[in-house]
């Protein structure tokens, strides 16, 4: 197992340094037809983007974290040191779990027009997620620029099919109509 996790690991890292995974994405962007937004709206490909980022950042962080206690730094000096991966391993696992357990809950609805609704607010959040990070990913060669321009233009698109049912989507979660109308809530 150890040997195997080795390999994966220096896989990843070879691929991320010379760029391979993003020139094959470019290709893949290049070619004429490429359905780009139907790509971007596949759940799969959301939650991979998201599960890899979360094992990523989490393997780097043990990295730190080991090489820190191996030095035999001081414990607390080691933790602070890598803190802000740590934060970020802590999202990126957040972000993972909140779109797996949102994906789950589309699926479990029956009615065919809710269910498309909720598909397009869950590719909404999944894509909104993703353009967050962007750099992120962008600095770790698992998007390309193209496909990021393309994350942003499927998002819009997205808000224009879901502008007609803002209401109803804010009704659903049953705010009170006094904080809705609270001076805090008219900032235009």
């Amino acid at each position: 197992h150890t040997v195997r996790f080795v390999a994966e690991q220096v896989t990843d890292v070879v691929i991320e340094r010379i760029g391979a995974r993003s020139l094959v994405q470019r290709l893949v962007d290049a070619i004429p037809g490429t359905d780009e937004e139907s790509n971007l709206l596949d759940r799969d490909y959301q939650m991979s983007l998201l599960a890899w980022r979360e094992k990523h950042s989490l393997e780097g962080v043990a990295r730190r974290l080991r090489k820190g206690f191996e030095a035999d730094v001081d414990p607390f000096e080691v933790f602070n040191a890598a803190q802000d991966h740590l934060l970020l391993a802590a999202r990126a696992h957040i972000d993972a779990r909140i779109l797996e357990a949102f994906a789950d809950a589309v699926e479990a609805v029956e009615d065919p027009d809710t269910k498309l609704l909720l598909t397009r607010v869950c590719d909404l959040h999944a894509l909104h997620t993703i353009e967050s990070e962007r750099g992120w990913f962008l600095e770790h060669n698992r998007l390309t620029q193209t496909r990021s321009k393309h994350i942003t233009a499927a998002i819009n698109e997205l808000c224009k099919l879901l502008r007609p049912f803002a209401l109803p989507l804010v009704e659903a979660f049953g705010i009170p109509n006094e904080l809705l109308t609270a001076p805090i809530a008219n900032l235009g």
